[in-house]
């Protein structure tokens, strides 16, 4: 059985654009067991009511897919959506 681990999503502004919340380096926030909605609030900041965040799991081969990253401008580039497309 493949080992899973479970993100921190977002949807910007709630578009249908949603992927896995990390930093410019690609480092994103994972863990062993689901996030709760307190946990993602305090990552994201005040942000996290433009964010929509939900928590996800992700194997291996899932998080493969996962290449274009988009900064987003509420954190300065420095963090952002790395999605499939």
């Amino acid at each position: 059985m493949e080992e899973i681990h479970y993100f921190l999503t977002v949807d910007w502004c709630n578009k249908g654009e949603r992927g896995i919340f990390c930093d410019d380096t690609g480092k994103g926030y994972w863990l062993d067991r689901p996030y709760t909605m307190d946990e993602m609030c305090k990552i994201l900041g005040v942000f996290w009511m433009i964010l929509a965040p939900e928590c996800r799991p992700f194997t291996a081969a899932e998080m493969a897919t996962y290449r274009t990253w988009r900064p987003l401008d509420e954190y300065s580039g420095k963090f952002g959506i790395v999605r499939t497309e």
